[in-house]
């Protein structure tokens, strides 16, 4: 009777199972083959924790679909590289969506590029903060449009210049303005007012 098949027969006929029961307890560990044409199986089953060691190489190649349930969380040590293509090269229909429910948090050692090929949008539902210890260089080959809502601040600790064309306004940290140009009109549908201990003009 203790050897007796793990399921009952004629349903499990096609089936080759190895069960060894817990030791003093209701729990088993199991693995089973199924050969019923067109249902072919092979079932795991780990009554608590599962672990593998290989000690070279690992291949695994699922020719359809793969989902992965996880119950808590989830940890992923990659020591050197590590390559996810999504679709076929110069493949299109083929997305990625990644959702998290709480908190992601992204750290790189070295460098990291993004390159998006078509568009790019990002919504941020509260604040957003950006620090850079270096340099900072932004390209916009076309036109670039900024809405803000309330207040705009630019602080800067030296100086700042703004250039179109042949005009230039400079202001330095000294407080010193500096404006520039071809033709300089000023204009004011209500008037112009000025204050300084000395004006010249040339």
């Amino acid at each position: 009777q203790d050897n007796r098949s793990p399921g009952s027969l004629p349903g499990t006929k096609t089936q080759m199972t190895i069960r060894s029961k817990t030791y003093k307890g209701s729990g088993f560990n199991e693995l089973r083959f199924e050969d019923a044409t067109d249902q072919e199986q092979v079932y795991i089953h780990a009554q608590k924790d599962m672990d593998t060691e290989v000690l070279n190489d690992r291949s695994t190649k699922v020719r359809h679909d793969h989902t992965e349930s996880i119950g808590n969380n989830q940890k992923i040590t990659v020591r050197l590289g590590q390559t996810v293509t999504v679709g076929k090269e110069n493949a299109g229909g083929h997305d990625q969506a990644i959702t998290v429910a709480h908190d992601q948090s992204t750290s790189v050692g070295n460098d990291q590029t993004l390159s998006v090929t078509h568009d790019r949008k990002k919504d941020v539902g509260n604040d957003q903060n950006s620090k850079v210890v270096g340099d900072d260089t932004e390209a916009v080959e076309k036109s670039q449009n900024i809405t803000v809502g309330k207040d705009y601040t630019l602080t800067v600790t030296d100086s700042l210049t703004i250039k179109v064309g042949e005009c230039v306004l400079k202001m330095n940290k000294d407080g010193t303005i500096m404006l520039s140009g071809v033709k300089i009109q000023f204009k004011a549908d209500d008037s112009i007012k000025g204050v300084a201990s000395t004006v010249h003009f040339n």
